[in-house]
């Protein structure tokens, strides 16, 4: 496995994965409702993190430097998968081998969707690749990360809800008690709101999961 060093030149402006009003289409609340924006705010932040986190990756567009080193000898025609991706041709600015040592753009090639990059011929580590990869969010967040991250603050913004009933279990009024069966439950024994959407988000995030080998 190879060790690779990542150094931050230009961080992203935003890391979230949706916008308020993408999120308010999501959960049903008026644009015109502006009661819960700043929990709303909090969860897009905590749980578009929690998405990348889950994914081992930093989806946010930013401007990179990684220094690639501990693959074994002889280094020929080398595949290198960068960790900020997707990448467009013209944002590569530099590839060197051994540092300091610029390889020619023609001696490499890069697939933009994944961030898998080929050299050419014989190279030395370390190799260092100067780049701005990723997305501009939140606006170009894949539809699938987007929902994933939507479901989760459903499914948060659920239990919370579910937490304020949870401890009532009858209403009594002078002669007359009503008594009625929790409806959470059920659901808190597959854990909660959350738990049930697990599922459906590791379908969508699987094929953003950043494996290292």
């Amino acid at each position: 496995m190879a060790d690779i060093w990542v150094k931050v030149i230009t961080p992203a402006e935003s890391y979230d994965l949706l916008t308020l009003d993408e999120l308010k289409l999501i959960l049903n609340i008026p644009a015109s409702d502006t009661s819960e924006d700043e929990q709303l705010k909090q969860w897009i932040e905590h749980y578009s993190d929690i998405v990348a986190t889950m994914c081992n990756r930093v989806f946010a567009k930013e401007t990179v430097e990684e220094t690639w080193r501990g693959d074994t000898m002889p280094f020929d025609s080398p595949r290198l998968f960068l960790t900020h991706y997707p990448v467009a041709d013209a944002d590569i600015e530099a590839v060197e081998s051994p540092r300091g040592s610029s390889i020619d753009p023609a001696a490499y090639e890069i697939e933009n969707r994944s961030g898998k990059m080929r050299i050419e011929g014989a190279w030395s580590e370390p190799v260092t690749v100067t780049y701005r990869g990723g997305y501009d969010l939140p606006d170009e967040a894949p539809p699938a990360l987007k929902q994933a991250t939507g479901l989760l603050i459903q499914g948060a913004r659920a239990q919370r809800t579910a937490a304020a009933v949870s401890g009532i279990k009858s209403i009594t009024h002078r002669e007359s008690r009503v008594q009625f069966m929790d409806p959470n439950a059920a659901l808190n024994k597959t854990g909660g709101a959350l738990g049930e959407a697990a599922e459906t988000v590791n379908a969508l995030l699987y094929k953003y999961m950043r494996f290292y080998v």
